[in-house]
């Protein structure tokens, strides 16, 4: 090698040397934004409710700081920036909203990713209270009944901390997530005030060994005895045990008992004064003793289910399938103070997704016939907006929910139950959802019922199970249309076994799927091409073939047909439906029809005594033909004031809906609406059917483009000859798979 050479490969080393470190600081650069620009972070709400708290914090500091909005809130799917300055990426985020519930993510870098997403479901888990570092974290939940004001640290030299709580506070079963410097010490008295009561004292808790606490019903809690069972760390300083309770089940968890492997004695209740909702979650820390622990649940129907042998350190996520719910077995533990028994409260959110304001609520009981008193009163519901309703329940939870928008348009949410759902949409996406719960963390599936008639009971589990577990409806149907959406533990893994059974008993099940592959299936009951679903009744409108009937006699037919003698059928073309005023236009291609006159003339459209007859096809299975009827108009409104519909008396069975009502000459004066109501969850009784007024009808059909044929009432005519006239126009119906 000659010298040149030799004298060239230091040169060459710190050239590349040099170039490197260029590179590093250059790719440095982009990756943190320089001190003097800062960084500017997008926090998006899309949570159910306004962002009303918002704390940044760098993972170093050992409080949540000033509030970032101010007097400001986020409204739902709005966003919110701010600004970061300094060096620092990694920071800690704590939100609020208007409901109290609060939202945290831990050792975000918003310099790398500048956008967060608030949903009001990432809650502080377990696993974030283990974390390590000089700031340590920990829980409160307040199990006490009434809002927290204040809340202050007092550290065991009598050092007090301001209010940790800033400016928000803590709702009854809410949480609060704070945070405290390490080196400061871990022992400290938790001192609260409470709303309407007085200062309440949580004395010497380790917050670096237990943390979490709660401030429950009771009175101050005595500070923890020294050596007592519930030491905890070990001797040999291993951290303690981080478990989550989650009871995938119906029915309340009122007791846990979890004991280290090989022992005799199950020990206090790990639950204290609190109990575990069905498909709620219950974080608790253990002292650690070894692995393998025995696990005992009593639920609240005194039905127990034990585990032994189960490791609680590969499994920190501890699932609880259940038994079925059973209303009405065993009793719900009270504390040594509780006051007697008040009526249950529930409050339910209700949400305009619809493009019309909601200008009446109404919920009852779903073993009741009333609706009873229209909650809003003079409000709106606007879209897009919410509407808070309490609910006092009485033994059940089950709940049915009619709403009315501005119009006269009507949706319904039967046998809703309100000790479980805090959210009822109507209207939009999310009208036609049902939440079935799960881990906020967990892998989302979604179920549809694509089918006509509503299911019953659906079962979900690991394939490796050998029992199908509990009702994941619980006390709901799943209506045609609507989906179940839930979440799965991911320790459950892809393959699923499913069941489902239908209202009328019948089941499908569904082996060895794989959720993670297709996590949304439609599970509406199968049926066969052109096999005849349901039936009703229609009549002609004009003489070009156009039928008039109920939207809910064509919903969800894949055909809709004129059935004629011999089981041949005639398919029909539908033009126009509108749900909300269960109308629907059908036409006969390439015919000229015989038509039925709506009635026109001076003076009200249907009076009050008046003679009606209705022509139509009920129960045709067995009454095989044209049926007719006959009453009198009994009101001029519908249920609660409706005044698009009309009382009559003449008698309605299943199958005349769609069907005409006839004045005394034949002419028409409205549509027969038969459908079920509020009337011990059984279809009206016969002196008091409904039909829908000719105003809607004509505004519906002015909608479609669609002119009906008119004119004045005749003479009176015979009930036989009223038959006779009308026979060719009213039309049997078939809606078809």
């Amino acid at each position: 090698m000659s010298l040149l050479t030799r004298a060239s490969v230091p040169l060459a080393l710190a050239t590349v040397c040099l170039f490197l470190v260029q590179a590093t600081d250059a790719e440095a650069q982009r990756r943190r934004p320089r001190q003097s620009e800062g960084t500017e972070v997008t926090v998006q709400n899309r949570g159910q409710g306004a962002l009303s708290f918002l704390y940044v914090a760098p993972v170093g500091e050992g409080a949540w700081g000033e509030d970032r909005l101010g007097s400001d809130t986020v409204a739902r799917n709005r966003n919110f920036r701010f600004t970061i300055e300094g060096e620092q990426c990694r920071f800690d985020v704590r939100g609020v909203f208007e409901n109290g519930r609060e939202e945290t993510r831990f050792g975000i870098d918003l310099c790398a990713r500048p956008e967060l997403v608030m949903n009001g479901r990432t809650q502080t888990t377990g696993a974030d209270l283990q974390r390590q570092g000089p700031v340590a974290l920990y829980l409160v939940r307040n199990r006490s009944g009434n809002t927290m004001q204040t809340l202050k640290l007092v550290s065991a030299n009598g050092d007090e901390s301001e209010d940790v709580l800033g400016s928000t506070t803590v709702e009854t079963n809410s949480q609060y997530t704070g945070r405290f410097e390490r080196n400061a010490g871990c022992v400290y008295d938790l001192v609260a005030t409470f709303e309407g009561s007085s200062e309440r004292t949580l004395r010497r808790r380790d917050l670096c060994a237990n943390r979490e606490v709660v401030f429950g019903t009771g009175g101050d809690d005595p500070a923890p005895r020294a050596g007592a069972e519930e030491r905890r760390n070990e001797p040999d300083g291993q951290p303690p045990l981080a478990v989550t309770i989650q009871n995938r089940g119906a029915v309340a968890i009122q007791y846990l008992h979890i004991r280290p492997r090989g022992t005799n004695n199950w020990g206090p209740d790990r639950l204290g004064s609190d109990t575990v909702e069905a498909r709620g979650t219950f974080q608790l820390s253990l002292p650690r003793r070894g692995c393998d622990y025995d696990v005992k649940v009593r639920f609240s129907n005194d039905r127990e289910e034990v585990r032994n042998g189960v490791n609680l350190c590969t499994t920190p996520e501890f699932v609880v399938e259940g038994p079925a719910l059973a209303p009405g077995r065993g009793e719900r533990k009270q504390t040594a103070s509780a006051r007697p028994a008040q009526p249950a409260i529930s409050q339910v959110a209700i949400i305009n997704e619809g493009d019309r304001p909601i200008e009446s609520l109404f919920i009852s009981s779903s073993k009741i016939s009333s609706w009873g008193e229209d909650l809003l009163g003079a409000e709106r519901i606007q879209p897009g907006a919410r509407y808070t309703a309490r609910v006092e329940r009485d033994d059940q939870c089950n709940y049915d929910l009619r709403i009315v928008y501005t119009g006269g348009r009507e949706e319904r949410r039967m046998r809703q139950n309100l000790c479980q759902r805090r959210e009822v949409a109507f209207g939009g996406a999310n009208a036609f959802r049902v939440d079935g719960g799960g881990p906020d963390n967990g892998r989302r599936v979604v179920f549809t019922n694509s089918g006509r008639g509503a299911v019953r009971e659906v079962y979900l589990t690991p394939t490796n199970d050998t029992h199908w577990g509990d009702d994941r409806l619980g006390s709901e149907l799943l209506p045609p249309r609507f989906r179940l959406e839930m979440r799965l533990p991911t320790e459950g893994g892809c393959r699923w076994d499913l069941k489902v059974v239908y209202e009328g008993g019948q089941n499908m099940e569904k082996r060895d799927q794989d959720l993670c592959a297709t996590p949304e299936m439609a599970i509406g009951r199968a049926g066969r091409t052109g096999q005849v679903v349901s039936t009703g009744t229609g009549f002609y409108i004009n003489d070009a073939g156009y039928i008039l009937t109920n939207h809910h006699v064509i919903d969800g037919c894949a055909t809709v047909a004129i059935s004629r003698p011999g089981g041949a059928r005639i398919p029909l073309r539908l033009i126009g439906a509108d749900e909300g005023a269960d109308l629907a236009v059908l036409r006969q291609e390439n015919t000229t029809s015989t038509p039925l006159r709506l009635r026109t003339g001076a003076g009200p459209v249907v009076r009050g005594g008046e003679r009606v007859v209705l022509v139509g096809y009920p129960a045709r299975s067995q009454l095989g033909g044209v049926n007719v009827t006959e009453g009198i108009v009994s009101g001029l409104r519908g249920a609660l004031g409706d005044q698009s519909r009309f009382q009559y008396t003449a008698p309605t069975q299943p199958g005349n809906s769609g069907g005409p009502v006839l004045d005394g000459s034949g002419s028409v004066v409205g549509v027969v609406v038969s459908q079920i109501d509020k009337i011990s969850g059984e279809r009206t009784a016969q002196n008091i059917n409904f039909g829908i007024k000719l105003d809607l009808v004509r505004t519906f059909l002015a909608a479609n483009n669609v002119q009906a044929a008119e004119g004045e009432s005749g003479a009176a005519l015979p009930t036989p000859d009223i038959l006779q006239n009308a026979d060719q126009s009213v039309l049997p119906l078939d809606c078809l798979e």
